[in-house]
């Protein structure tokens, strides 16, 4: 898949060179560019000056993409800052909770007395305790 992709970018390259170069073998008319601010004038192939347009905007656009990026990658790092810092929250009630069941828990098993019974367990017990009843009277 990897190499599939890798030779479709290299056609889809080349017919774009190709295309430069026909777009350059036909045009070689020369135009006059009026900087409008300044009294200059440039005067030059109408190819240059089309496919130095492509470039400059090319750059201009890949700038302007990496600037979005770090704005959104400065984000990400604040956000995981955050992340962090409230999973270290989360962590420490945690650990406290934790204690704080433990000691309770140690309080309870370390008293003088047994714990009482639970109703269902002396209702087992009772059950388990009693003989089987069989009425032989019905038969």
């Amino acid at each position: 898949m990897r190499r599939l992709g890798r030779f479709i970018w290299l056609i889809i390259t080349i017919l774009l060179v190709a295309v430069a170069i026909a777009f350059v073998a036909s045009n070689e008319a020369l135009i006059t560019l009026y900087l409008w601010p300044f009294d200059g004038m440039l005067t030059a192939p109408i190819w240059l000056v089309v496919i130095s347009s492509f470039i400059i905007s090319g750059l201009l656009s890949i700038c302007l993409m990496w600037t979005h990026a770090m704005v959104i990658r400065a984000r990400l790092w604040n956000l995981q800052e955050k992340f962090n810092r409230l999973d270290a929250e989360v962590a420490q009630q945690r650990s406290v909770a934790n204690k704080h069941s433990d000691k309770q828990a140690n309080e309870v098993v370390t008293a003088d007395y047994e714990p009482v019974p639970k109703t269902k367990d002396q209702e087992v017990k009772n059950f388990l305790s009693e003989p089987l009843r069989t009425d032989h009277t019905l038969r």
